[in-house]
């Protein structure tokens, strides 16, 4: 019966469009999503980049007063 179901909604070209439009929809976001965690993990290894050069500097602003 599932069977036949999907025969016959693959046989009707609206419902394949619509379900080709929602995996379109599904590969964005998934792409979406990954990318947006890329550019987190971005910017939080920056982040700790710069909090290191930050107390490097301080270092060497206290070296140089001394």
């Amino acid at each position: 019966m599932a069977v036949s179901a999907l025969v016959r909604l693959s046989e009707d070209k609206i419902t394949r469009q619509a379900y080709q439009r929602r995996q379109d929809e599904i590969v964005l976001y998934n792409k979406k999503a990954r990318d947006y965690e890329q550019m987190k993990q971005r910017a939080e290894q920056a982040e700790a980049e710069n909090e290191m050069l930050r107390k490097r500097l301080a270092e060497l602003e206290v070296q140089s007063k001394a």
